[in-house]
C-alpha cells in the first residue's frame, strides 16, 4: 500500500516520471484492486531475484532505486548488485528486530534477518521510516549515516470525501466506533478478540470492515450485540462510509509486540483523520504522540469507564479541528520530500 501512495502521489505532482515496480508474489492490483497503472513497467521477481533484478535494470536503468521491507533481503540483494553504481533507499515500515512474530508473507522467511535489516540499513544510499520513534529505534541498534526522511502513512487525497458531514453531539446515544484493516487469530497485534469485547463489553457500538474476511469474527458478532462485521468493500466505499461514525480505532494487541506496535502510524490513523473522524488508540508511543500532540483524537489508558471516557470529548470541535488539517495530512502535501531525497541521493 505504501508503494501504491508513493506512486500515486508522484504522479500527481510529476507526471512526466517513469516508474517501474519489480515484485515477489502479487502486483497491487491482485492486493488492492487496483495500483498497477501507476506504474510503466512490472517485473515478477519470482524465485532467483539475483538474476532477475540484474535484468530489470539492464532494461529500465533506474536513477534510485526504492526498496520496501519487511523482508530486508531485496534491499540486501539491490546493495550488493548496485552498490556505488544506482542508489539504494531502504523503506522501513517494520523493523524485524522489534516483533516477535515472524513477517507472514507468504515467503519462506529468511536466514538471518537480523544480519539482513543490519546490512540494509548501514548500507543504503538513504533511509525512510513511517515515524520519528522508528528511526529512534533504528539509530540506537545501527549506526545510519545515510540521509534519512521521515514519512508517515499518509492517507491519499484522491481518495478521501471531498465534503465531510457537519460535526454534531449525538447526546444520549452510544458512541460509534469503526475500525477498518486487518483482524486476525494468531496471538500477533491483530488478533483484536479481546479490545473488540472489551469495547463492547463497556457500552461502545462497533463497526468492522475487514481487508479480508476472518469468520472468527462473525461469529463474534452474532455473540456480542454492539458489534457489526461488514463484508470487504473497496478503498471509495470504504471511505465514503466512515464519515458517518464518531471514533476510528486504532488500538491493537500488544502481547507480543509491543515495541513494533510503540513506532507504528498505520494507514488506518490517517485514513480516519482524512475522513473527519477522531482516532481512539491505546497509548502505542507513536500512535498516542500523533493524536494528543496533533489534537487528531485519545490515547486511552483503560477501557474503564469509557463511555465516560469518550463524553468528556468535545468532538464537536475535535472534529472541526480535524477537518480543517485532514488535507495537509496527505501523501500529495508530502510527496515532494520523498522527490527531494530522490534528487539528493541521485546528484
Amino acid at each position: 500500500m505504501r508503494a501504491l501512495k508513493y506512486a500515486a502521489g508522484l504522479r500527481s505532482a510529476f507526471p512526466s516520471i517513469s516508474i517501474g515496480f519489480a515484485y515477489q508474489g502479487k502486483t497491487l492490483s491482485d492486493w488492492y484492486g487496483s495500483g498497477d497503472e501507476l506504474f510503466d513497467r512490472w517485473w515478477d521477481l519470482g524465485s532467483d531475484p539475483i538474476e532477475s533484478l540484474r535484468s530489470v535494470a539492464g532494461e529500465f536503468r533506474p536513477d534510485v532505486i526504492h526498496s520496501h521491507n519487511l523482508p530486508d533481503s531485496l534491499t540486501v540483494t539491490a546493495l550488493e548488485l548496485f552498490a556505488g553504481r544506482v542508489p539504494v533507499i531502504h523503506d522501513v515500515h517494520d523493523l524485524q528486530s522489534l516483533r516477535h512474530t515472524p513477517y507472514e508473507n507468504g515467503f519462506p522467511e529468511p536466514r538471518e534477518p537480523l544480519a539482513l535489516e543490519r546490512i540494509a540499513v548501514e548500507g543504503c544510499s538513504a533511509l525512510v521510516t513511517v515515524s520519528e520513534e522508528l528511526l529512534d529505534e533504528i539509530g540506537a541498534r545501527y549506526r545510519v549515516t545515510a540521509p534519512t526522511l521521515v514519512l508517515a502513512n499518509y492517507a491519499l487525497r484522491r481518495d478521501l470525501p471531498r465534503v465531510l458531514p457537519p460535526p454534531e453531539r449525538r447526546n444520549g446515544h452510544p458512541p460509534r466506533l469503526v475500525y477498518q484493516g486487518t483482524v486476525s487469530t494468531n496471538g500477533g497485534h491483530y488478533d483484536l478478540r479481546g479490545i473488540v469485547r472489551a469495547l463492547v463489553g463497556e457500552g461502545a457500538s462497533l463497526d468492522i470492515y475487514p481487508s479480508r474476511e476472518v469468520s472468527a469474527y462473525a461469529e463474534l458478532a452474532a455473540e456480542l450485540p454492539g458489534l457489526r462485521v461488514h463484508a470487504t468493500l473497496p478503498p471509495s466505499r470504504l471511505l465514503a462510509a466512515l464519515p458517518e461514525y464518531d471514533f476510528g480505532w486504532a488500538g491493537f494487541n500488544s502481547a507480543l509486540n509491543r515495541a513494533h506496535l510503540d513506532t507504528c502510524l498505520p494507514n488506518k490513523a490517517y485514513e480516519y483523520v482524512g475522513c473527519g473522524l477522531p482516532v481512539l488508540t491505546l497509548g502505542h508511543r507513536a500512535l498516542a504522540r500523533l493524536v494528543t500532540e496533533g489534537n487528531l483524537g485519545l490515547s486511552l489508558v483503560s477501557f474503564d469507564d469509557l463511555i465516560g471516557q469518550l463524553s468528556a470529548v468535545d468532538t464537536v470541535e475535535l472534529r472541526r479541528c480535524i477537518a480543517a488539517i485532514r488535507l495537509e495530512l496527505t501523501v500529495e502535501a508530502n510527496i515532494h520530500r520523498l522527490a527531494e531525497l530522490y534528487e539528493t541521493v541521485a546528484s
